[in-house]
């Protein structure tokens, strides 16, 4: 009886560490996609501002609130 040989479609790739200087640059990859992604947001964010539609932030359009703080009240203190 023969021994049927295994099956070549599985075949086993040897796991090789990366070559030199790999891991840094996938490292420096990955952080520089991640700071642009938050530039861009950061970006978008203050043109919605700039436009007009921040949303929940407020607007400088209102006027403040009436202050209860009276200069007159201590006006004859000297």
């Amino acid at each position: 009886m023969a021994s049927t040989p295994p099956n070549p479609s599985k075949k086993q790739n040897p796991s090789f560490p990366p070559k030199r200087g790999q891991i840094k640059a996938h490292i420096l990859e990955s952080w520089v996609n991640a700071i642009s992604s938050m530039v861009s947001k950061a970006g978008e964010a203050l043109d919605r501002i700039r436009r007009g539609g921040g949303g929940a932030g407020g607007s400088t359009s209102e006027s403040p609130p009436p202050s209860t703080y009276n200069s007159d009240a201590n006006s004859d203190l000297s």
